[in-house]
């Protein structure tokens, strides 16, 4: 909306573009408004939630697990689809598909997360929610719809030289077209991350900081690839309103920061469902727009690392071997079986989660 108004009003005198002021402007102005959405309502949400008997129900994890946990207030991504969508309606372009994508996304699966916390709070357990089975089909449904849009003639953002093609973020202008396969990647990616940051929803704080690291990094490339100057220099093709990704990733930011104030160890409100599912399909997406696929594996790698110990011990472990190779997962819970506070397991996960942002920066010497 603001960009609009900005555009009525200054475009006629030219100011626009010189030196993508009013982006970054937009993208600080996103932050800013999503933060202060999240903290200044945090406090009455977690009332709220509280009164209305919206509190998490901790599995019995015996002696490794605090079980005072149990009764905190859940849901509370409601806060972090919020300030995202009202972060992307003042200052994303309301008339771009782009943005119309990523709202899409955020409400989607803010939706589908919101329907399995209040199904877990309804039958008082947490494993009353949702089956796996609908979870994925929901996921992939939208997924599905996702990769169509992006490769359809008529509503895809990308030019048709790079519409179906995979950036490898290393060598220097490596692509490949991945053609009919690029949907199926596509929709992998969406579930993949989606799941992956619901994984690593499981202490306090663990996955929101991640996640605001992992859009930051995002809307730093999204940048770099809207800018003439640096899209020449690192071989970035942009794509049409990357200028929005730029913007909404930004508001990204700024709702995981807030949160992070109420999600901090001791914890006042916990996601959910809502916001691990909402995030983790709105960073799909921002990594998806801004062609930067595979650099969410360097990006997110702490999403990855959960994934993988999750996947390492259900599919292969389990069903296959016949045994366990952690006494939990995700891994986090199996640091926590060898001793390791919660608090400490957490800040060496924002270490790496750091690290791993700092290092998808640090690809950009090798192109």
């Amino acid at each position: 909306m603001i960009p609009w108004i900005y555009d009525l009003l200054v475009s006629p005198m030219g100011l626009w573009h010189i030196g993508g002021i009013p982006v970054l402007l937009s993208s600080v102005g996103a932050f800013i408004l999503s933060f202060l959405f999240v903290f200044l309502a945090g406090r009455s949400t977690a009332a709220f939630l509280y009164r209305k008997g919206i509190r998490d129900r901790v599995r019995n994890y015996d002696a490794f697990f605090a079980k005072s946990k149990t009764g905190t207030p859940t849901m509370g991504g409601v806060l972090i689809v919020g300030a995202i969508a009202v972060s992307g309606f003042m200052f994303c372009d309301l008339t771009s598909g782009t943005t119309g994508l990523l709202m899409l996304t955020v409400l989607w699966f803010g939706g589908i997360g919101a329907v399995d916390d209040l199904l877990k709070v309804r039958h008082g357990s947490s494993d009353g929610g949702l089956s796996r089975g609908v979870k994925i089909f929901l996921q992939i449904g939208f997924a599905i719809f996702f990769a169509g849009v992006l490769v359809s003639k008529g509503c895809s953002p990308f030019p048709p030289e790079i519409r179906t093609t995979l950036l490898f973020p290393f060598p220097s202008g490596a692509m490949i077209d991945l053609g009919l396969f690029y949907p199926i990647f596509v929709a992998f990616v969406v579930v993949a991350v989606a799941n992956a940051i619901n994984f690593a929803d499981g202490l306090d704080g663990l996955a929101v900081l991640p996640s605001g690291l992992t859009a930051a990094v995002f809307a730093f490339f999204a940048y770099l690839s809207w800018n003439a100057t640096s899209a020449k220099v690192f071989e970035f093709t942009a794509t049409e309103n990357i200028v929005d990704v730029v913007v909404f990733a930004s508001g990204i930011v700024g709702a995981c920061f807030g949160f992070l104030w109420f999600n901090g160890y001791p914890a006042q409100m916990f996601m959910g469902d809502t916001g691990s599912q909402a995030l983790g399909g709105t960073l799909a997406a921002v990594a998806i727009l801004s062609k930067q696929e595979l650099l969410f594996l360097v990006a997110g790698g702490i999403f990855v690392f959960e994934a993988f110990s999750v996947f390492l011990q259900d599919y292969i472990g389990i069903r296959l071997v016949g045994r366990r190779f952690f006494f939990r997962a995700p891994a986090h819970h199996s640091f926590q079986h060898q001793g390791v506070a919660e608090t400490k397991v957490v800040l060496r996960f924002w270490i790496v989660s750091l690290l791993c942002a700092v290092l998808s920066v640090a690809t950009l010497k090798l192109r």
